[in-house]
């Protein structure tokens, strides 16, 4: 009883500070760009959470989740590995050297030793970003079944504040003090970009399904968290369309396709079938009258984007070519974490060039093999190796699904939303939906066959 009433509450303890962590966070840290003002306070705050998580933590938490661990540990080691100074002999070896070796020359510097990235500064930048996402990590780890389903409804409140804050700032004015960030878009709510909203908005369609499917003594309490999801999903599904991304709304229909496969029909079991097909119809009348009554209102941004700017005619999309030819520059070693807006610009056709910069690749596994190179790419392979793994974990474990099975589904779910957006995006590269997709991994992971306990609720 003590133990159990001691692992409670340093649940509880986790399940505080990682709340505070995720609100911070969606408040201080929905942009990719270094040059944000609140990034001075979420870091040092991220920082603390993150030490006080360590303290917390224990060999039970890092032996049950020991993949995630091992990830965690491999990528800030790689990143760590790209700042070390190296012999001017062995530096000037790697691919892409050339252009500073020969400034060092003519500038007459001599022999100088310096690290693999070809600017440190950028990638110290990028092992500061990786602190929000290792407390959320840590802090995650610790949770007990309980606490997992707080954080989940928690993320769902911070979804729909989301929405309606982009409600707000559709009928006032673009520059008011309605946005939090100087550089953004329209309608983006707690984010600085219109893509990046819209992802996180479709990514919680996964968990609406399970929200309304988790199992509780009352079926009536079922019916009328039913009715809840069904109620937030009516909110998030036009504003996804106002938002006028045209990859967040690829990523609604992935959110969508998951519905079926993770609802559970309340008030009865799988074998309701009847009725099950029957509410899964009624949600699709009720989303296609949506979407069709959001166009005629003129609404549609993102479905007007579509039909007037073809996607190979975007600038981004045109620019894949020479940036894999940028990859293959640095490759296998890359060019350093962080650096990708710097190493583009020596490489960048002229045919390209406007007075927008590329900050990002806008394909984020492009850009992590133009920065991270080979040793980046086999980390990601490792991680959709783990994926599929899990896919078909879950899948073998579909009947009879407890709560903490379907929070893993709508994870996996989520990953692949995340792993898509990502062809023409770079989500995770927003501190926010870096710590989000953390706590949704250990969702995933906490139905590995390694767990060291049992929780019950």
């Amino acid at each position: 009883m003590k133990i159990a009433a001691a692992g409670a509450a340093r649940s509880d303890v986790a399940f505080w500070a990682l709340g505070a962590l995720l609100l911070l966070v969606f408040l201080t840290g929905g942009g990719s760009r270094s040059d944000i003002a609140s990034l001075v306070v979420l870091r040092p705050a991220a920082a603390i959470l993150l030490g006080g998580g360590l303290w917390g933590l224990t060999r039970s938490d890092v032996r049950r989740h020991r993949f995630v661990y091992g990830m965690a540990a491999a990528i800030v080691g790689l990143v760590l590995l790209h700042l070390i100074p190296l012999p001017p002999a062995i530096w000037a070896a790697f691919p892409g050297r050339n252009l500073v070796t020969r400034i060092d020359d003519a500038a007459g510097l001599g022999a100088v030793w310096r690290p693999i990235s070809l600017v440190p500064s950028a990638t110290w930048n990028a092992l500061f970003a990786l602190i929000p996402p290792l407390a959320a990590l840590v802090l995650a780890s610790q949770l007990d079944r309980q606490g997992r389903w707080r954080i989940a409804i928690l993320l769902i409140g911070i979804g729909l504040s989301s929405a309606i804050l982009a409600v707000l700032q559709l009928s006032g004015n673009p520059q008011g003090p309605l946005y939090l960030y100087r550089v953004t878009n329209r309608a983006v709510g707690l984010f600085a970009n219109r893509n990046h909203q819209a992802i996180f908005l479709a990514s919680l369609f996964p968990l609406l399904a399970v929200f309304a499917s988790a199992a509780r003594p009352s079926s009536i309490d079922a019916r009328l968290r039913t009715a809840v999801a069904l109620a937030i999903g009516v909110v998030l599904l036009p504003l996804s369309l106002v938002t006028g991304s045209r990859n967040g709304m690829a990523m609604m229909a992935i959110g969508f396709v998951s519905v079926p496969f993770l609802y559970t029909m309340p008030g009865g079991g799988r074998d309701d079938g009847g009725r099950r097909h029957l509410l899964r119809a009624v949600v699709a009348l009720v989303i296609l009258a949506l979407v069709v009554l959001t166009v005629l209102l003129g609404r549609a941004v993102a479905i007007d984007r579509l039909v007037e700017t073809p996607a190979t005619e975007d600038v981004r999309f045109q620019a894949w070519g020479p940036m894999l030819s940028t990859a293959m520059t640095y490759f296998p070693l890359g060019g350093g974490f962080g650096a990708f807006a710097d190493l583009f610009k020596i490489n960048e056709p002229t045919e390209l060039l406007t007075s927008a910069m590329f900050f990002h690749a806008h394909n984020d596994w492009l850009e992590l093999l133009i920065t991270g190179g080979l040793p980046a790419l086999l980390l990601a392979g490792v991680a959709a190796v783990a994926f599929f793994r899990m896919v078909a974990r879950w899948w073998r474990s579909r009947a009879g699904r407890d709560d903490d099975m379907l929070l893993a589904g709508a994870g996996l779910w989520m990953v692949l939303i995340f792993a898509a957006a990502s062809i023409s995006d770079y989500p995770l590269r927003v501190p926010s939906l870096a710590c989000f997709f953390c706590v949704i991994v250990l969702w995933i992971s906490s139905i590995g066959p390694d767990r060291a306990t049992k929780e019950g609720v």
